[in-house]
C-alpha cells in the first residue's frame, strides 16, 4: 500500500481525487478520521500538528518552589498527540505501507508538520521508504508534477521549525508564569509573554506613548482662488507651510491682483504596474477591503487548500521563470474575467513586474483556478477577485499620466497650482483598487492675468503620528525582522484575544501598557526587536546547514538566563508596578453613594461593579453573567455619573456595549419600579438621590431607614416594601417563565425568548402557571410555531400537575411511580379509583388512597373512598371466578370502580360499559352469573 499524509482533511480529499483521475475514491471513516483510497494508494490527512511540544511530567504546579520560572529554561522537552485518533490512524496504516508520502504545506511549519508524520510511522515501520511531494498549489497539474517529482523531507527546514517551537515554548512559558506570579495573577487573568508578542506589543505602546507626549505646532497655509472660463483653480503659495504668523500675515496682505502666470511646465509620469504579492503585501491589500489579517489570512488558506489559489504565505515577490503564466491566463478566460483576460493579452507588457524580494520556495500569490461568485460567496470572492486582479496587473503595461505645473505671481507673492490627467489607465483597467484622481486645469499661457477671487489663510497644527493598523503593523514587523510570514497575523490575533491591543488601528489596553512598561524597566531584551531578529536570523541559518537545532536552543537558554538574572533580582517592583497600573484597568469611576472608586468584579460566573469601600458601603451595580461575555472598562466616560462605559467582550462574538453601568442599571431597574402601585416620578427621583435603584434593595430595607430616605412615613414605608416584595416575586416567575422557554422552544433569528416573554405578558402569561392554563393561539401571537407551542405547553402542564402533586405532600419516589404508571395530574388522584391506581402504579392501595387525600384535601375536593389491600386482593379473586373476566378484564373493571363481586353487582352496565369500553351485554352476563 502507498500511503500519502496531507497536512489537512481537505488537502487530502482533493490530492486523491486528482491524482486517482478516472478512477473512483474510496472514502471511508476509521473512527472518526477520513481516508481516500484508489488503487493502492490511501490518502489521509492530518489537523496540522497533531503532535505538540511540552515540558516533562513535573512542572504543572505553577506554585513550585523546586520547578521555579526560570527552571522551565532548562526542563526536558517531550512530544505528546494532541489527535490521537489521527495519530492511531496514521501507525495503523503505516504497518501496511511499502511506501509512505508526506504532501504537507512546503514551508517551515509544514516541512515539521511532515517530519512529526516522518516520526509516527518510523515508531512503527522503521524500514519503509518515506518520500516528499512539494507543491505550491493544490492543483491537478502541480499535484501531478510534484508526484512525478518526488524528493525527501528537508530535515534541515523542519529543524527550524523544531528550534522555533523549542524557543518559543520556554521563552513563553518561563516568563509569562514569573510575570503573572509576580502580579498575583492566575486562571483566566495570567499575563502573557513571548518572544515575538511583546516586542510586537511594546511598539504598539511606545506609538501610543508619541501620540499622547506629541506637542502640536501651529502653522499655517496659505491659498487663493482663481479661474478661467468658468473653471475654478486652487493654488498655494510656494512657501508651503508658514511657522511665523506675522510671516503669513504678510504674505497674505501682499497677495494682490494682478494674478499673473510666469511659468507652465508640462509633462509625463508612468505609474508602474503593482508587483506579485507576497504574504505582507496580500494582508495589505485585503485590508483596505476591511479584511483583518487573521480573516484574510484563513480566507486564503481556504482558497489555496481549495484549488482556486496559490500557497498564500510566501516571501517571493517575483514570478520564476517554470510559472506558465499563459496557462494561467487560459484558465480564467470563459468566466467573469474574460473581457480583461483578453485585453491582458492583447496589451501584456513584456515581462511582468517584479519586486525585490525573491525566494525558491513558493511563487508570489497567484490564481490557480477559475470561480464564480455563486460558489464562493461572498468573503471568499473578494479576497479570489483581489488576487485575481493583482495577477493581471502585473501582466499589465503601466499607467502614463500628463502632469502640469503652473507657477503665478500675485503682487510678488508666488503662488503654484498643479495637474494631472490619466493619459493610459494600463494596469489601472484591471485593478481598480486604487483610485486614479485626475486634476485637470485649464490651458494657461505665460504672462496671462487672472482674477483672484479668494485669499485663504488657513491656521493648521501638527498631527501626533498615527496608530498602526494590522497590515502596517504586519510591515513594520516584516522590515524588523518580528516573527515570519505565517505568524505575523497570529501574533497580532493573540495580543488582541488576551486584552493587551484593541481598537481599529490597534492601541493598548491598561494591561497591555503595564505588562510592557514593567518589562521595558527591568529587562528591556524582552521588549527590544532585536533578541528577537538575532533568534529569527540563527533559525534561517539552521535552514541553510550553516548552525544546528541545538546551537541556536542553547543559544536563546543563555540570553533567557540573562533576562532572568534582571527579572528575579526586582520581581517585586515588577509585580508592584503591574499590579498598581492594572488596578485601573477595573475601575469605571467613583462610586456616587461614598466616592470610593467602583471596580469590575469577577468571581467565576458572575461579575459586577463594586465600591471599594466594601463592607462599610455596600454600593454595587449588578452585571449579566460572563456568559455573555467578559466585562471591560472603555476609555468613553458619562457626562452624568462620572463612570466610564462597560462592554462585554467574548471570543467568536461582536462586543456588547452597556455603556454608562449605572445608566444602564437606572433604565433596567425602572420598570421593576414601575409595578409598585405606589411608586411616582417624584418617590423615584428621592430614591435615586439616595441611590436606591431597585425593588430588590426596597425590599430588603427596614421601614424606619425607607423612610427617611424616601421622605415617607413608616405606615407608607411598610407598605413599599410589601409591594417591592410582591413586585419581585412577579419578577422571579418571570425569569422563571423565560429560562422554561429557553429549554424548550429552540432559537430563533427575529425571535428572542426575550421578546416571546414580553409578548406573552402583555397577553397575561406571566408564569409558568399561567403558561399551562393558555392556548396555542396566545403561543402563536408570540411568535411561536405550532409544533414547539404544543410541546410548550405539555412541558408547562407537566411541570405544574408535578409542582402541585410536591405541594401536596407526595414524595419523590411515589411520584415517580405514578409517573411511570400514566398517572401525571392531581385530577388523576383526586377522579381515578383506588384500585386502579394501585394496579397501574404498584403502590399498596392504603398507600394510594392516603395520597389521594393528600392530593384533594390541597385542592379542596372530597377524598376518594379507602380500599385495603386485603380488600383488593380479596376481590381480585371474587372477579376472576366469574365466567369470561381475566385479568385484562379485571383492570378495565377496576377503571370504573369495581373491585370485588359487590361492587359487580351493584353496577350500573351503560354506565361501566362507557368507562370501560367492555360491551353492555358482557356486562349484564357478568352480573348474571353472580345473581
Amino acid at each position: 500500500m502507498h500511503l500519502i499524509i496531507a497536512e489537512k482533511n481537505i488537502s487530502a480529499n482533493r490530492i486523491a481525487q486528482i491524482l486517482a483521475g478516472s478512477e473512483k475514491v474510496r472514502a471511508s471513516k476509521d473512527g472518526s478520521v477520513s481516508t481516500y483510497s484508489f488503487d493502492t494508494k490511501t490518502v489521509v490527512g492530518l489537523k496540522g500538528h497533531v503532535v505538540e511540544v511540552d515540558f516533562e511530567p513535573g512542572y504543572t504546579n505553577w506554585r513550585s518552589e523546586v520547578h521555579t520560572p526560570r527552571s522551565l529554561i532548562d526542563a526536558g522537552i517531550v512530544k505528546k498527540p494532541t489527535e490521537k485518533k489521527i495519530v492511531n490512524l496514521i501507525q495503523k496504516l503505516s504497518k501496511k505501507a511499502d511506501l509512505v508520502t508526506i504532501a504537507t504545506d512546503y514551508d517551515t511549519e509544514g516541512e515539521l508538520i511532515g517530519k512529526e508524520a516522518y516520526e509516527l510511522v518510523r515508531a512503527v515501520n522503521s524500514t519503509v521508504k518515506i518520500n516528499r511531494a512539494r507543491f505550491s498549489a493544490i492543483t491537478p497539474a502541480e499535484i501531478r508534477t510534484a508526484f512525478e517529482n518526488l524528493t525527501d523531507l528537508d530535515f534541515a527546514l523542519a529543524a527550524a521549525g523544531e528550534a522555533r517551537q523549542t524557543v518559543d515554548l520556554m521563552w513563553g512559558a518561563s516568563l509569562t508564569r514569573f510575570i503573572s506570579l509576580a502580579a498575583r495573577r492566575g486562571g483566566k487573568d495570567i499575563l502573557s509573554v513571548g518572544r515575538v508578542q511583546s516586542p510586537t506589543l511594546a511598539m504598539i505602546v511606545d506609538r501610543e506613548r508619541a501620540i499622547e507626549n506629541f506637542v502640536p505646532q501651529t502653522y499655517w497655509m496659505l491659498s487663493l482662488l482663481t479661474e478661467k472660463d468658468g473653471v475654478p483653480v486652487e493654488a498655494r503659495h510656494t512657501a508651503g507651510r508658514f511657522t511665523d504668523h506675522d510671516a503669513a500675515l504678510a504674505a497674505e496682505a501682499g497677495t494682490k491682483e494682478p494674478l499673473t502666470v510666469t511659468d507652465v511646465k508640462e509633462g509625463q509620469k508612468t505609474d508602474r504596474a503593482p508587483t506579485p504579492f507576497d504574504t505582507t503585501t496580500f494582508i495589505v491589500a485585503a485590508s483596505r477591503l476591511g479584511l483583518s489579517a487573521a480573516n484574510a489570512m484563513r480566507i486564503a488558506e481556504d482558497l489555496y487548500m481549495n484549488g482556486y489559489i496559490s500557497y498564500p504565505r510566501t516571501d517571493n515577490t517575483v514570478y520564476p521563470k517554470s510559472l506558465n503564466l499563459n496557462g494561467i491566463l487560459e484558465t480564467l478566460r470563459g468566466g467573469v474575467f474574460d473581457a480583461d483576460v483578453a485585453w491582458v493579452q492583447q496589451h501584456r507588457r513584456s515581462v511582468p513586474t517584479r519586486g525585490k524580494k525573491e525566494s525558491t520556495d513558493h511563487p508570489p500569490i497567484h490564481p490557480t483556478g477559475a470561480a464564480t461568485r455563486e460558489a464562493l460567496g461572498q468573503d471568499r470572492w473578494k479576497v479570489y477577485e483581489l488576487v485575481v486582479r493583482r495577477f493581471l496587473a502585473t501582466l499589465s503595461p503601466d499607467a502614463t499620466w500628463t502632469t502640469t505645473k503652473c507657477l503665478f505671481d500675485a503682487s510678488g507673492e508666488p503662488y503654484t497650482a498643479t495637474g494631472g490627467r490619466l493619459l493610459s489607465a494600463g494596469w489601472r483597467r484591471v485593478y481598480p483598487y486604487s483610485e486614479a484622481k485626475e486634476n485637470i486645469l485649464p490651458v494657461f499661457a505665460v504672462g496671462e492675468r487672472l482674477p483672484i477671487r479668494k485669499v485663504n489663510l488657513e491656521e493648521k497644527q501638527t498631527q501626533p503620528p498615527a496608530r498602526f493598523s494590522q497590515s502596517r503593523l504586519i510591515q513594520v514587523m516584516e522590515e524588523l525582522g518580528l516573527g515570519t510570514k505565517s505568524t505575523r497575523h497570529e501574533v497580532i490575533g493573540k495580543l488582541i484575544s488576551r486584552r493587551y491591543v484593541e481598537g481599529n488601528p490597534l492601541r493598548p489596553t491598561l494591561v497591555g501598557r503595564a505588562v510592557t512598561d514593567a518589562l521595558d524597566n527591568h529587562a528591556e531584551t524582552i521588549t527590544e526587536p532585536e533578541m528577537t531578529r538575532t533568534l529569527e536570523e540563527h533559525m534561517q541559518l539552521i535552514k541553510q546547514r550553516e548552525r544546528s537545532r541545538d546551537d541556536v536552543v542553547d543559544e536563546s537558554r543563555e540570553m533567557l538566563h540573562r533576562v532572568f538574572d534582571k527579572l528575579e533580582a526586582h520581581e517585586k517592583e515588577i509585580g508592584d508596578e503591574i499590579m498598581g497600573q492594572t488596578a485601573e484597568e477595573h475601575t469605571v469611576g467613583p462610586c456616587p453613594a461614598c466616592g470610593h472608586e467602583l471596580r469590575i468584579r469577577h468571581l467565576g460566573a458572575s461579575q459586577f461593579i463594586g465600591c471599594t469601600g466594601y463592607p462599610e458601603c455596600r454600593f454595587n451595580i449588578s452585571l449579566p453573567g460572563s456568559t455573555w461575555g467578559k466585562a471591560i472598562r472603555t476609555d468613553e466616560v458619562c457626562k452624568t455619573h462620572k463612570l466610564t462605559h462597560v462592554r462585554l467582550i467574548r471570543k467568536g462574538s461582536p462586543p456588547w456595549t452597556i455603556g454608562c453601568p449605572l445608566c444602564s442599571h437606572i433604565a433596567s431597574n425602572i420598570e421593576a419600579l414601575r409595578m409598585m402601585p405606589s411608586m411616582t416620578d417624584s418617590l423615584v427621583e428621592r430614591l435615586h438621590a439616595h441611590h436606591i435603584y431597585t425593588v430588590s434593595e426596597i425590599a430588603g430595607m427596614q421601614p424606619h431607614d425607607l423612610a427617611g430616605a424616601a421622605g415617607v412615613g413608616a405606615e407608607e414605608a411598610g407598605q413599599l416594601i410589601r409591594e417591592a416584595g410582591g413586585a419581585l416575586d412577579i419578577l422571579r416567575r418571570r425569569s422563571e417563565l423565560r429560562k422554561f422557554i429557553r429549554k424548550i422552544v429552540p432559537p430563533k433569528k427575529g425571535r428572542s425568548h426575550a421578546k416571546i416573554t414580553k409578548s406573552l405578558v402583555e397577553q397575561g402569561v406571566g408564569d409558568i402557571r399561567a403558561l399551562s392554563r393558555s392556548d396555542s393561539a396566545v403561543l402563536k401571537k408570540a411568535g411561536i410555531g405550532e409544533t414547539p407551542a404544543a410541546e410548550l405547553l405539555a412541558a408547562a402542564r407537566g411541570l405544574c400537575n408535578e409542582r402541585t402533586l410536591r405541594e401536596a405532600g407526595i414524595p419523590a419516589v411515589s411520584l415517580k411511580k405514578y409517573q411511570a404508571g400514566g398517572i401525571a395530574s392531581p385530577d388523576d388522584l383526586c377522579y381515578l379509583p383506588v384500585p386502579y391506581l394501585a394496579s397501574k402504579t404498584g403502590i399498596n392501595p392504603e398507600t394510594v388512597h392516603k395520597h389521594a387525600d393528600m392530593v384533594c384535601r390541597h385542592l379542596g375536593r372530597p377524598a376518594p373512598a379507602k380500599v385495603t389491600k386485603t380488600a383488593l386482593e380479596r376481590g381480585r379473586k371474587e372477579l376472576l371466578a366469574v365466567p369470561g373476566i381475566g385479568e385484562a378484564t379485571v383492570e378495565k373493571l377496576y377503571l370504573a370502580g369495581i373491585y370485588d363481586a359487590a361492587t359487580l353487582r351493584e353496577a350500573d352496565p351503560g354506565e361501566v360499559s362507557s368507562i370501560t369500553g367492555i360491551a353492555k351485554t358482557r356486562i349484564h352476563d357478568y352480573i348474571s352469573h353472580l345473581k
